[in-house]
């Protein structure tokens, strides 16, 4: 499931929750919906944390 992708890549890269929040510039609520599934990022957020975290988007949508 990419909402696991998302919390997974974040702990890969040592992010912690508040500072990729406040990068991708949503709040950190937002951020844990992302992660528990609840709703997805739109496409600009999506390009953004794969940036923040180092990841290719295809790893955050789990299509690796």
């Amino acid at each position: 499931m990419a909402q696991q992708n998302y919390r997974k890549a974040r702990e890969e890269a040592n992010v912690r929750a508040e500072r990729a929040a406040a990068e991708l510039g949503v709040s950190i609520t937002t951020l844990y919906a992302w992660e528990r599934g609840e709703t997805s990022p739109d496409a600009d957020k999506l390009v953004a944390m794969a940036n923040l975290y180092g990841k290719k988007v295809d790893y955050l949508l789990a299509l690796v």
